[in-house]
């Protein structure tokens, strides 16, 4: 794992580390966390994690400074997440949201409600792309962050992995844009799953080039060998 020096995140090193992460520090081009987790087949993947106070959310969401920051995250990053510390109260509906600091409430000037700081986090997630998570403290992002981590890398896990090539959407999916007909055929075919699905429709590009396709023009998709080459033209085979 590779964490940021500067301000925001530094203070994340040493407990990670404590908690047995072996954290480089390294200055990053966009976000305060990098993981290179093991993907589908073991494919690199680049996982940014963004850290922010609840007061320095709000603060993007009124100047704007984290839709920049988006853009540099999906950039350099496969995945990205936005980590938010912190807890808020006075959730009604026209009162400004107040944070709490050790036992104490500071309501933020301002007044920025509890549903316009949700529609903001939520235009981030479903415009933007970004992944979203919340803890109420330092411990509890730390620790989160250890998790996700090991979700990505260690052995033990990779069964818990297994089922993002099978059924997930490609990673970068565009969830406003129905995926096409290729790729709903692709995703059908034995042992193709999400992201080989991608790959297939990628190459064909059509449902017929699909279904005429031979065992040779199956082996030149990254992941597919021989032997899932000849299961796929046999399976469509038998349904012609």
């Amino acid at each position: 794992m590779k964490v940021d020096p500067r301000a925001g995140s530094k203070d994340l090193i040493t407990p990670l580390r404590n908690l047995g992460v072996l954290v480089e520090s390294e200055y990053l081009p966009a976000g305060d966390v990098e993981i290179l987790g093991k993907g589908p087949e073991g494919r690199p993947v680049l996982i940014g994690v963004e850290h922010k106070q609840f007061e320095d959310a709000i603060a993007c969401m009124r100047n704007g400074r984290f839709a920049d920051q988006l853009r540099g995250m999906r950039e350099s990053y496969e995945i990205s997440w936005l980590l938010i510390e912190g807890r808020v109260g006075n959730i009604g509906a026209k009162e400004g949201i107040a944070v709490r600091r050790g036992e104490r409430w500071f309501p933020l000037p301002g007044r920025v409600t509890y549903q316009e700081l949700a529609a903001w986090l939520q235009t981030m997630c479903q415009a933007g792309g970004v992944l979203l998570w919340r803890t109420e403290t330092q411990a509890e992002s730390v620790a989160w962050l250890r998790a996700l981590e090991m979700w990505w890398t260690v052995k033990e896990y990779e069964e818990h992995r297994a089922h993002l090539d099978y059924y997930h959407p490609p990673l970068l999916a565009n969830p406003f844009e129905p995926p096409s007909l290729a790729l709903k055929v692709a995703a059908c075919l034995p042992h193709i799953g999400g992201v080989k699905a991608e790959r297939v429709a990628g190459h064909f590009r059509s449902v017929k080039k699909i279904v005429l396709a031979s065992k040779a023009d199956w082996v030149h998709i990254e992941g597919v060998g021989k032997k899932t080459a000849a299961d796929i033209v046999a399976a469509i085979e038998k349904e012609g």
